[in-house]
């Protein structure tokens, strides 16, 4: 019974850790690592170059509907071109995100 919660403590810490250090928070700046075009209510975030968006991360808008998200590009569409994207990019094994990214 006590190996048991030994190693159970031991695989929640390593979970723990690497949640933490698997994707670190977003700091000033980091916006600059995403364009974002919208024309019409569809918009597309792309990251840029060495960077890619991380497409098993929680993107959203919160004034419309995720469409897709890729390695490439996330797309979306709303009413219109404002609010803000939650992004999240890579660059190998570095991640950042949430990045908060005005849509205009």
């Amino acid at each position: 019974m006590r190996v048991t919660k030994v190693l159970g403590s031991v695989v929640a810490v390593s979970v723990a850790f690497f949640a933490l250090t698997a994707t670190t928070e977003s700091r000033a700046g980091d916006e600059e690592l995403v364009n974002v075009s919208c024309a019409g209510g569809k918009v597309t975030a792309t990251a840029k170059s060495p960077w890619h968006t991380n497409d098993k991360a929680p993107w959203k808008w919160d004034k419309g509907e995720k469409v897709s998200v890729d390695d490439h590009a996330a797309k979306f569409s709303g009413a219109k071109c404002e609010g803000t994207i939650k992004a999240f990019v890579c660059n190998g094994d570095q991640c950042k995100g949430p990045i908060a990214v005005a849509v205009h």
